[in-house]
């Protein structure tokens, strides 16, 4: 069994490892020697380490990941999956990670599930090898956390919330683990936690909400769909795909913004009294919504500007961006004591400087905070190369400063909680998530952006010489309250989840009750009357 045990310590006790193709994946030896087969060359597990050395520090161009899956997809096609297996297991967990973003999209989630249990299988029975050879294996991607709820393999809770949720299906709402990096995935998570929680119902006579998945940030960025091609979508779906949406004027159906616009140029005409859940409250209109781009820059002041009545506070309400969980646990992981902190203070990033369009987005504050730089024991500057010193970088800071962007919103605000920064929102007109039970003041400080200079810092340097305490409090806070804002948590009393499901039940408490635009006794009730709900009671 000497040969065996290389592979578990218990393997001569072991039952055959199946996956969900049910083939069985014996505990072969020499399973870290990758040296390639007759049908994979060496040179495909050498791509593999690089990619996964590289993935502990930063994101890593597409185009390996897709390397990577057309790999694995030609070892399935070939039933060959075994004998590389044998060769270097590792090496196809590496593989079977990088492909699920191409297997769901190629084959569907039943076959994304599969690949996925594959690599968790993989990396249960041999990841204890991750060490031998001379290299050490991560075995994680930047997404490969949030898998099992993004494929339904972990059912989520409604926090014992009395709310039923509808959830469509659009055609703009597939292909989710490609769709689930960078922050605008909240219009992402936010669906599969509703698709997969037991908040859900399908039945839509019981339902309170209807959500209306659609995956707009992405679409338009990973398949090039214009502002007048989503138009065309949105009334579409609207006016034909949403057979609930008229029986309350779609005062009920929610619908998610995950980026400073509204991705319907025409949602005033079709949609003004739904719901919406959205990362700005101030949105950015344009008479030309494909104005964003740095070649078209100085059209951007010319046609765009923040509406102030789009987004109304009795109805909707403001969700965090989202945060990957790779991004957190590595914060996490870098981030100093109070009493280690060397800077004061902290800024990384763009101005108008460096980039064009802010030139014409009332983002004059970043470049004043630039003034700062030879400020002693702040770190000032533009961003860093590598996003694994950046979150070194901030984990050293007390204060770091959150300035606004395109929008009033920035997702800085939100990253910089993971590192255990205290957030300065230099942002006039923001609107912050579940302020109605989170106490923003003890946690962050928030300054007029017009008064972004010397009276600042010397606050700044103030309160970290001789307010130590205080300052100690609100690192401590912000520790605390920064799950609100992980739509990776797994705590069951602190999730951006939970807070939205707080803000949908006022909703629903507030929401009005009507008997519909015509009746007849004979006729069944409108779903959602008063008679409806009777009916129901009795």
């Amino acid at each position: 069994v000497e040969p065996c045990c290389r592979c578990s310590p218990r393997c001569a006790n072991d039952s055959p490892l199946t996956d969900t193709a049910h083939r069985t994946l014996p505990c072969w030896p020499a399973v870290t020697d990758c040296k390639g087969t007759q049908f994979l060359s060496q040179d495909v597990w050498t791509v593999a380490r690089e990619v996964d050395k590289a993935l502990q520090v930063t994101h890593v161009p597409r185009e390996y990941g897709k390397e990577l899956a057309d790999a694995f997809f030609a070892l399935e096609s070939a039933r060959t999956l075994e004998g590389a297996i044998s060769d270097c297991a590792l090496g196809v967990a590496v593989l079977a990670a990088n492909a699920l973003p191409q297997s769901e999209a190629r084959f569907g989630i039943p076959s994304a599930r599969e690949h996925y249990l594959l690599y968790e299988h993989l990396v249960e029975k041999y990841g204890h090898l991750r060490n031998e050879s001379g290299f050490s294996w991560n075995l994680e991607t930047h997404q490969s956390y949030s898998y099992p709820m993004l494929l339904g393999l972990r059912p989520q809770k409604c926090f014992g919330m009395d709310i039923k949720i509808f959830v469509y299906e659009t055609a703009f709402s597939e292909n989710a683990l490609s769709c689930s990096q960078g922050m605008f995935a909240t219009e992402v998570f936010v669906h599969r936690y509703l698709l997969n929680s037991d908040c859900r119902t399908e039945n839509p006579s019981e339902a309170d909400f209807f959500f209306v998945p659609v995956y707009a940030a992405c679409v338009m960025t990973k398949e090039r769909k214009s502002a007048a091609d989503m138009d065309i979508f949105y009334k579409n779906l609207v006016t034909k795909e949403l057979p609930y949406f008229k029986d309350h004027g779609g005062q009920d159906h929610i619908f998610l913004w995950s980026s400073e616009t509204y991705d319907f140029p025409s949602w005033l005409d079709y949609i003004q009294d739904s719901l919406f859940l959205s990362v700005e409250a101030k949105p950015i209109e344009c008479t030309d919504f494909d104005f964003f781009s740095e070649e078209t820059a100085e059209n951007f002041g010319a046609s765009c500007a923040h509406c102030h009545w789009c987004f109304t506070h009795w109805k909707d309400a403001v969700i965090p961006g989202f945060v990957e969980k790779w991004s957190v646990r590595k914060m996490n992981g870098l981030e100093r004591p109070h009493d280690e902190r060397k800077y004061t203070a902290c800024y990384h990033g763009a101005d108008s400087d460096s980039l064009a369009i802010y030139k014409h987005a009332n983002t004059s504050v970043r470049n004043d905070l630039q003034t700062f730089r030879d400020r002693a024991n702040w770190s000032i500057g533009y961003r860093l190369a590598r996003i694994h010193d950046y979150f070194e970088r901030i984990g050293e800071c007390h204060f770091c400063f959150a300035p606004k962007g395109l929008g009033y919103w920035s997702n800085r605000l939100y990253e910089v909680f993971f590192a255990g920064c205290i957030p300065v929102i230099l942002s006039d007109e923001i609107s912050l998530p579940f302020d109605d039970f989170l106490d923003w003041p003890s946690f962050s400080i928030k300054w007029p952006m017009a008064e972004v200079g010397p009276e600042l810092a010397d606050h700044l340097e103030f309160l970290v010489r001789e307010q130590g305490p205080l300052v100690k409090k609100m690192h401590d806070a912000v520790a605390k309250v920064r799950c609100w804002f992980d739509y990776n948590s797994e705590d069951p009393n602190c999730s951006p989840y939970l807070g939205i499901l707080r803000s949908l039940e006022k909703k629903k408490a507030a929401m009005p009750l009507s008997h519909g635009r015509h009746w007849d006794m004979t006729a069944t009730p409108v779903r959602g009357s008063p008679r409806a709900l009777a009916a129901k009671k009795k």
